[in-house]
């Protein structure tokens, strides 16, 4: 718990160094270019968003599908079983559309706007979230540093959330892996403010991958949020 600030500091400290490929928080973007289509399927040992598990520590389903236009504007949808997340139901769905910016030299802007949709919630659940970030890639490592900020609104208790973010991505030369860290502040409303942080590794091989991930927070004994490995399998076209 205590490595949290630490952490976050060599996180954001690694995005002024050279940077390769683009997560979660939460959306992988595609490289601009013609009309794309594309999608994935994975299999998760455990569904955390922001450091909190939504499916109960339990295995999670989770597929999505991107279309990015010319000129850098996407959009897409990703679905996720949920369990035992109170009344946001059995399933979460992110829908989202942005514009990412090529700004020269290795750096790039995102910004977008993502749409919380759980069909079937009890009550107001559904709500809304901007978000933007930086990136740069220098070599084989690519640096994020980012922020979500939901207004306030009724399916988060009339607050409004802040979540800031960095993330850090080392692709290991003439190997299929990659070594991740991440770090965030979550303005989290009635639960308060919090850090999570993540190290790990994942490996592509054509169209598969296969991921490691050890995940933390420093919320005091908040159920589904102590420190776990997150296990992921998945298929990309």
């Amino acid at each position: 718990m205590r490595f949290a600030p630490v952490l976050a500091a060599l996180t954001l400290a690694g995005l002024s160094v050279p940077a390769a490929a683009q997560e979660d928080t939460d959306t992988e973007i595609p490289a601009a270019g013609g009309l794309n289509v594309s999608g994935e399927i994975n299999l998760l040992s455990d569904f955390r968003f922001r450091g909190i598990s939504r499916s109960d520590e339990d295995p999670a389903l989770q597929g999505a599908l991107t279309v990015s236009a010319p000129g850098g504007f996407y959009a897409g949808a990703r679905g996720t079983t949920l369990k035992d997340v109170g009344d946001f139901g059995d399933v979460q769905l992110d829908l989202y559309a942005g514009y990412n910016a090529d700004l020269g030299l290795g750096t790039s802007a995102d910004f977008g706007l993502m749409y919380f949709v759980f069909p079937d919630g009890s009550g107001k659940t559904d709500y809304f979230e901007p978000y933007a970030s930086v990136s740069h890639q220098l070599g084989p490592v690519l640096g994020t540093a980012g922020a979500k900020y939901a207004p306030e609104q009724d399916a988060i208790g009339g607050e409004d959330l802040l979540y800031l973010f960095g993330e850090v991505e080392a692709a290991i030369p003439l190997t299929p892996l990659t070594l991740t860290a991440q770090a965030g502040h979550q303005d989290a409303g009635a639960i308060g403010d919090y850090w999570t942080w993540s190290l790990g590794a994942r490996a592509a091989l054509g169209p598969f991958n296969a991921g490691i991930r050890y995940v933390d927070t420093d919320l005091p004994a908040l159920p589904n949020a102590d420190a776990g490995l997150v296990l992921s399998l998945g298929l990309r076209f």
